[in-house]
């Protein structure tokens, strides 16, 4: 018998680079971040443990792929002492919040939808050529732009640490894991 292999699952990166090309296939694919926020915590409930953040992230695969060759700098203290922790927490919150209320106001038809990109939720940049034009209703194009948009900045953060840093010292700051890491702590009680 063999023993289980550790780490991260082959070729995961490939998942993170799909994504973010089928967003110029059709924008509505973006729609996917949805599982890829709801899956780590589907497989915590039924493992009891991070399995998603140890062997099945996509964006951890992709920042080991891009992290491997670079000289590293000393870890900021922000990261290693937990605070960074918090402020992506409250970013990814107020990011949800913003995606939330304004695709309720759009499907409400008490605004207009934003089809363009828009970087740490501020900085408006274009909308992505459409391979496949598909008409739907104005708030799921919106959903769509703005799920496309928090996935796209916080992959951006995400790279620019791991080439400064270390690889995966995202992971130390990521919404998604400390969510995770915080559930698992509950279910433990």
């Amino acid at each position: 018998m063999t023993k289980k292999s550790r780490g991260l699952l082959p070729g995961l990166f490939i998942i993170t680079l799909a994504y973010f090309s089928l967003g110029f296939v059709s924008i509505l694919f973006a729609n996917l971040a949805i599982l890829c926020m709801a899956l780590p915590f589907i497989l915590l409930s039924r493992a009891k443990k991070k399995v998603w953040c140890q062997r099945y992230c996509p964006r951890a695969s992709y920042l080991n792929q891009i992290g491997k060759k670079h000289n590293r700098k000393n870890n900021p203290r922000i990261i290693t002492s937990g605070k960074a922790r918090y402020y992506m927490l409250w970013y990814f919150g107020l990011n949800l919040l913003f995606i939330t209320g304004s695709t309720t106001q759009i499907a409400m038809g008490n605004m207009e939808a934003m089809p363009y990109i828009r970087l740490f939720i501020a900085i408006p940049l274009v909308p992505l050529p459409q391979v496949l034009q598909v008409a739907v209703p104005p708030f799921l194009l919106h959903l769509s732009y703005r799920l496309y948009s928090m996935m796209l900045s916080t992959t951006i953060l995400a790279s620019i640490l791991a080439l400064i840093y270390r690889p995966r010292i995202w992971c130390a700051i990521c919404p998604i894991g400390t969510l995770s890491g915080k559930a698992l702590s509950w279910m433990k009680e």
